[in-house]
């Protein structure tokens, strides 16, 4: 695992720097007037957006932004906010489409921000939140680390294919995976469906029920479910390979209401 991370920090880099200064431009109105905005590559500028859409490889290391309604990465897209000192603050659904990639949130040694001076261990932490929910269809790559999200987590199909050889972000980038350490969610979790290399599930404190199934990865050391406090029920089945603790160094998952399936045994 520790590979995928250091692979996608130098990729997400170049990537974006490579790209155009197509971008959302800057909001400094009232949030009433606030523009929506569609960033097509390049960074994001600080300020408020009524509601924003990323269409190409755009870098949220700019500074602060907030959105009122919603913020969307359309089909292709791909959001990068893993910057210190550059946080987003989204009052409606976070919504990342068929193909995107969302990379939102950094922190000490789980997932270094891109800007660390630090890339080893890391000493920045970013703290974004979605009061609604985070939802993402047939995305190619989800990876969330220390967010608040008020509302629910969805993610269901998409992935790079049942392989580790799928580099989204060039060939120096990691291959396709997705992950959630350390978030807040207030409500219930639901990871279904994904085809991809690699995908975690650690160290969230969840409010409601967690559903992680039907997960087929091609990496041995996948599925790891561990460490998490999580309110309702945990639900596990059809993982392949079965949810598990891993190499994470981990301990059993803490669970308010009862573990089914595979993850009967990891608490």
């Amino acid at each position: 695992m520790n590979r995928l991370r250091t692979n996608l920090r130098g990729a997400a880099l170049v990537f974006a720097a490579m790209l155009g200064v197509a971008v959302a431009a800057p909001a400094t109105a009232s949030a009433s007037a606030a523009p929506s905005s569609v960033c097509s590559g390049g960074s994001v500028a600080a300020g408020t957006y009524r509601t924003l859409a990323i269409t190409g490889v755009c870098a949220l290391d700019s500074g602060n932004v907030r959105v009122i309604a919603d913020l969307t990465v359309r089909t292709g897209g791909a959001l990068l906010a893993a910057f210190g000192g550059s946080e987003i603050t989204v009052q409606g659904n976070v919504v990342v489409r068929s193909g995107g990639i969302l990379v939102l949130g950094c922190e000490p040694e789980a997932f270094v921000c891109f800007n660390d001076p630090d890339q080893t261990v890391g000493t920045m932490v970013t703290n974004d939140h979605i009061a609604g929910n985070l939802v993402a269809t047939n995305a190619l790559m989800v990876l969330a680390h220390h967010n608040h999200i008020t509302g629910g987590v969805s993610q269901s199909g998409g992935g790079g294919g049942v392989n580790c050889s799928t580099f989204p972000l060039g060939p120096d980038g990691p291959p396709a995976y997705s992950d959630y350490e350390d978030n807040a969610i207030g409500r219930g979790a639901t990871v279904v469906g994904l085809q991809t290399c690699w995908l975690g599930f650690i160290r969230n404190n969840v409010r409601g029920n967690v559903v992680y199934s039907n997960n087929i990865l091609a990496d041995p050391d996948a599925n790891e479910v561990v460490t998490n406090t999580i309110k309702g029920n945990l639900i596990c089945t059809g993982n392949k390979p079965a949810a598990q603790i891993g190499d994470s160094g981990g301990s059993p998952n803490v669970v308010g209401g009862s573990a089914f399936g595979e993850c009967h045994s990891l608490v």
